[in-house]
């Protein structure tokens, strides 16, 4: 029960302003590994006072806002006077397990209770493929000898232009790690060979160059709204944006799409070269 305290006394309240559970996509299940999210914005380098000392020498520390992770792998950050309508945030993986991401969320206007959202992220290179997956490995270049086309989204469809199967996110290196849905095939399709079709869309003209400055100025920048009812977000594919099946704006075909057989002998490998 919660009292006035009297004159001996003062007191300290805290109200959430948005707490951030990241979401593995293939899985459905909470992140356990260490994830990086901060405040969206150049990564300025910190005065040689602030580095920290205890951190190994290829970790990039700058003087962006973090925003503080718990034991429980939900990151929370703490309501404040100087925190606006809505906050663009970074969502990044250092061990390329999951390619990263940058969201702007739009808070309630209202208090509201449950401010969570649940930001799914997609399989990076380095992934922890489950056993009996099926999916594509892809590369996209700008030319056949050319530089890597960065940040691409992929999807599979069944043959014909049918239904969606699978989604990925492109990387900075022009790599993408597609698994298909575990309803891709069902019945007598469960056949394999599973044939689908990959499209990688992009902006035009693609990216193929990192910004000096700011290695993820080129990564768009996805808006997205908390609802009213926070038990909305607790309801798979609720929010097409945070499940990250959502083209950005801007982004339209660059190639594709491309017939692919899917077997059992490990993850198929292809090569989408723009010209």
């Amino acid at each position: 029960m919660n009292g006035t305290p009297d004159g001996r006394w003062s007191r300290l309240t805290q109200h959430l302003a948005l707490g951030l559970e990241p979401v593995d996509a293939p899985r459905r299940a909470r992140i356990a590994h260490a994830l990086e999210v901060a405040f969206d914005g150049a990564p300025l380098a910190p005065p040689r006072s602030r580095r920290d000392p205890s951190l190994p020498a290829w970790t990039p520390q700058d003087v962006r806002e973090r925003v503080a992770r718990t034991d429980s792998c939900r990151h929370v950050l703490r309501w404040r006077a100087s925190l606006g309508p809505a906050v663009d945030l970074r969502i990044l993986d250092l061990s390329r397990r999951f390619v990263p991401r940058r969201l702007s969320i739009a808070l309630p206007a209202a208090p509201v209770m449950g401010r969570i959202c649940r930001p799914a992220l997609l399989p990076g290179a380095a992934y922890d493929v489950p056993a009996g997956s099926v999916g594509v490995r892809g590369r996209v270049t700008l030319g056949a000898d050319g530089p890597p086309v960065r940040w691409v989204r992929a999807v599979a469809r069944r043959p014909g232009g049918g239904a969606v199967v699978g989604c990925a996110h492109g990387d900075d290196r022009g790599e993408f790690l597609l698994l298909l849905d575990a309803g891709a095939a069902a019945g007598a399709d469960l056949i394999l060979p599973i044939a689908v079709e990959v499209t990688v869309f992009g902006p035009d003209p693609p990216s193929t160059e990192a910004d000096p400055a700011d290695p993820y100025a080129d990564l768009p920048l996805e808006a997205t709204a908390l609802p009213a009812d926070p038990g909305e977000l607790l309801r798979p594919g609720a929010d097409a944006v945070l499940d990250g099946t959502e083209l950005p704006g801007g982004y339209g075909p660059l190639a594709g799409p491309v017939d692919v057989e899917c077997g059992l002998d490990g993850l198929v490998s292809v090569e989408f070269v723009l010209s």
